[in-house]
């Protein structure tokens, strides 16, 4: 049960008759738990290990996923680790599976949604770097459709957001959103490919759209920490990058 945080006193009267002050403090006494339907997403992490869905509603934790103070679902990324096949960057990150506990593939002509809430609270150890936080991903040919990357520069107080699209693999173009929010701080942002066209939002706002040249391809969605700027080596338990989730929302008709 989530507490309302209260900032004065509040007097309490007991059957006997006697008033009783109770301090409740500013902030919420109890974090809310993330609402992230783990029914429907696996885990892959940087040891290598793939988590799978039933593991995840059973509560499953570690090191690379647990559950942070403010109560959002962390996903922890260490400078070096187990990579997956095609990449050089180990992750935190979940893959969208079906009801059933298979991984999803759909088409891109109905409509596909994932809208979370989100904080990127560690950033390359605390200097620099970008992670990705979350993607429409090309099933088909094995390649991402759009990636969006959290930025952060050395010694700011914020980031900036990006987005990776490629349509044919090693073809992918990078776009400044020019859309920033601090590190540490909360912000929403929707993926979605309906009807036929991609589109990003952060924070309510639409700052991308674009319409594949391709057609017949199937997707599925990912969203966690997957650090750009980390790489493959020995596995580290050291927290280099932190994202937290604190909603996810994935909508398919």
């Amino acid at each position: 049960m989530k507490f309302a945080a209260l900032g004065k006193a509040k007097k309490i009267g007991l059957a006997l008759g006697l008033t009783v002050l109770l301090n409740v403090p500013v902030m919420s006494l109890v974090s809310a738990a993330p609402s992230i339907d783990y029914h429907v997403w696996s885990l892959q992490q940087p040891d290598g290990s793939t988590i799978s869905s039933s593991q995840l509603v059973s509560g499953y934790t570690s090191k690379y996923f647990y559950t942070a103070s403010d109560g959002g679902q962390a996903f922890m990324d260490p400078k070096t680790g187990t990579t997956t096949s095609g990449s050089s960057h180990p992750r935190s990150e979940m893959r969208e599976q079906t009801t059933s506990g298979s991984n999803a593939a759909w088409s891109w002509t109905g409509t596909n949604t994932m809208a979370n809430t989100a904080a990127v609270t560690l950033q390359g150890g605390g200097s620099s770097g970008s992670t990705t936080i979350g993607q429409i991903f090309n099933s088909t040919d094995s390649i991402p459709l759009v990636e969006l990357e959290y930025e952060a520069s050395p010694n700011s107080n914020g980031g900036n957001f990006k987005l990776l699209y490629e349509e044919a693999k090693g073809a992918g173009t990078y776009t400044d959103l020019s859309t920033k929010a601090a590190l540490g701080s909360k912000f929403t942002y929707e993926m979605s490919l309906t009807g036929g066209v991609a589109t990003v939002k952060i924070n309510g706002s639409q700052v991308f759209s674009k319409k594949p040249s391709f057609s017949g391809k199937q997707f599925y969605f990912k969203t966690g920490n997957y650090d750009q700027t980390a790489t493959s080596g020995s596995v580290s338990t050291t927290p280099y990058t932190i994202v937290e989730l604190y909603s996810v929302n994935v909508v398919h008709n």
